[in-house]
């Protein structure tokens, strides 16, 4: 018997509701079987959606208080963190690791800094020695002596190469080294972010929450896309094998399912939270940096993390990027102009963004995760991004074709030269 996938339902304001209309279209063509979807415009909070199942063995339907897992995305939340302590003069970009770090020295890394780690320049994308992630709670000493004995991959600031974990451990480490408490990142975004700011997120799922995470059922690549993909692949093939294979105790496509595994603190990867809780941060940012009062980043630290720092083809991922202070960038053009929404992908389709120009902040998360996404970009989240500035057009009265291009190559080809040299300091 088919599986009766439960259609979505949540809050849409008015003039908004084209987006609710796209996304129950995508329940009903059977594309979505189990996500969410929030938007905040101009600081208030206008979709809120949920649909289909959060467990499909047991048949439970996603409720509005599910939480999901944001794989990488969760390293926004990081790059934000690392903002915060910047504004607030713990740490400086510019700074080498080395100078709060002096292990971190070891192997010609004396002179890497915090912005090269960031934008995945710093030739860490991976450890040579595999490691389990456990070891953070476990055998935390290991893994910083692990760390700080690593040598880099390629000639630091040479190359980016996206780092899936081990980038997350690094800044784990620095967040560790400077906070006068010697809290965690992610107990530092908890403490500072998550709480004063009400965002329901959690880098690493708590034990008494864990209740309401989702549960993966991820669409596993065939040998045979596998093979497809690996004989296109443009990057640096033994790169991508070693950082793909780490950690050793990630060994498999459902492990954050397991209870102990989502309760480790890892900002690269371990994020849970709703939609909502996500698209209230980037809408935070969007909107300026403050919200009821509060400030959360002033607009030059926002400034900051939507400027490019690399691009093209990445050495691990073999795909198209452009990266920023821990950010992915999506260029949008309308007519004459272009500019980045901020935010970051996550495995499996989950996405956030900041759009600076709209005042818009979005979210999307599945628990149908597809581990082919980042390379055939058929993003289900993108009919819901289409349809959301569609609306945010009509209460504008914005009459312009808008583009998500895909490479700072199609930027260029939009003849934008004046556009990349007030905004790139490449």
């Amino acid at each position: 018997m088919a599986l009766r996938i439960p259609l979505p339902t949540g809050y849409v304001a008015p003039g908004f509701q084209k987006v609710l209309h796209v996304y129950s279209e995508n329940f009903k063509n059977g594309q979505e079987k189990g996500s969410s979807f929030a938007a905040y415009y101009k600081g208030q909070l206008v979709i809120n959606l949920w649909g289909g199942l959060a467990d499909a063995q047991v048949k439970r339907p996603w409720k509005e208080d599910t939480y999901g897992f944001f794989y990488s995305t969760t390293k926004f939340f990081a790059s934000v963190t690392i903002a915060h302590m910047v504004e607030r003069g713990l740490l400086n970009y510019e700074d080498k690791i080395s100078n709060f770090w002096p292990e971190f020295s070891q192997n010609g890394k004396e002179n890497i800094t915090l912005e090269m780690l960031l934008s995945h320049k710093a030739g860490l994308a991976a450890l040579s020695d595999n490691f389990e992630l456990r070891w953070m709670r476990d055998d935390p000493q290991k893994l910083t002596d692990m760390l700080a004995a690593q040598a880099p991959l390629w000639p630091p600031g040479s190359a980016h190469g996206y780092s899936p974990i081990v980038i997350g451990l690094y800044l784990n480490e620095i967040v560790k080294k400077v906070d006068k408490k010697g809290r965690q990142l992610s107990e530092y975004f908890n403490d500072e972010i998550a709480i004063p700011f009400g965002i329901d997120f959690h880098i690493g799922v708590p034990k008494h929450l864990q209740y309401r995470v989702a549960r993966l059922e991820p669409t596993i690549i065939s040998k045979d896309s596998m093979a497809e993909m690996m004989g296109s692949f443009q990057g640096d093939i033994s790169l991508f094998q070693l950082a793909f294979s780490q950690p050793k105790d990630w060994n498999s496509s459902r492990k954050l399912n397991d209870p102990d595994f989502m309760s480790l603190p890892c900002s690269a990867s371990h994020g849970a939270g709703t939609a909502a809780a996500v698209a209230k941060l980037a809408g935070i940012l969007a909107n300026g940096g403050s919200h009821d009062g509060n400030i959360l980043l002033q607009q030059g630290s926002i400034e900051l993390l939507q400027q490019p720092l690399a691009h093209g083809i990445d050495l691990t991922t073999g795909v198209m990027e452009i990266l920023g202070r821990g950010t992915m960038l999506l260029p949008v053009v309308e007519g004459s102009k272009c500019w980045f929404m901020t935010g970051h992908s996550g495995k499996g389709d989950q996405y956030c963004a900041v759009d600076p120009v709209y005042k818009v902040g979005w979210a999307y998360i599945t628990n149908f995760t597809d581990d082919f996404i980042a390379f055939n970009s058929k993003h289900k989240w993108s009919p819901l991004i289409q349809s959301l500035f569609e609306c945010v057009h009509d209460l504008e009265g914005v009459v312009l074709e808008r583009r998500i291009l895909a490479s700072y190559s199609d930027i260029e080809r939009e003849k934008l030269e004046s556009w990349l040299l007030n905004r790139s300091k490449l």
